[in-house]
């Protein structure tokens, strides 16, 4: 038993190193079903980790935007943010690609990716300097 916990962790492990993120898939499946992730792993490899056409800026890109607008947990689009970022994205080019696919995409995708973004960036929310509801403010 201890065998199969420690193989499970070197796996995970291994994940890691290679994606840059962990999601609950990679943690529950590699005690879970074993050989199961050893083949996700393979698939995860041959379509998003190889050197290919695409660098893996522009792969780390997709998944960001891809992950926005399908309204993904915002920790799981941050993590594309980032890993974007960490290999040669810049904050500016991130957010120009949410902004390509706004149209597509969709309000709520766009505000779940742009609050991963914001997270990634350390850009904060602004805040109104004054109440909303003061007089001279048209009612909604």
């Amino acid at each position: 038993m201890e065998d199969a916990k420690q193989r499970a962790q070197e796996k995970l492990d291994r994940m890691h190193r290679d994606r840059g993120y962990l999601i609950p898939v990679h943690k529950i499946m590699v005690q879970a079903d074993p050989d199961w992730a050893d083949r996700y792993d393979d698939l995860v490899h041959q379509t998003y980790l190889r050197q290919g056409a695409l660098d893996r800026k522009t792969k780390e890109l997709l998944q960001f935007v891809v992950l926005a607008a399908l309204r993904s947990d915002v920790d799981h689009i941050a993590d594309h943010a980032r890993l974007a970022i960490e290999h040669g994205a810049t904050p500016g080019e991130a957010l120009e690609a949410l902004e390509c696919v706004l149209m597509p995409m969709g309000a709520l995708g766009f505000n779940a990716g742009l609050k991963a973004w914001a997270k990634v960036t350390g850009v904060e929310e602004l805040q109104p300097s004054t109440d909303a509801s003061a007089p001279g403010r048209a009612a909604d």
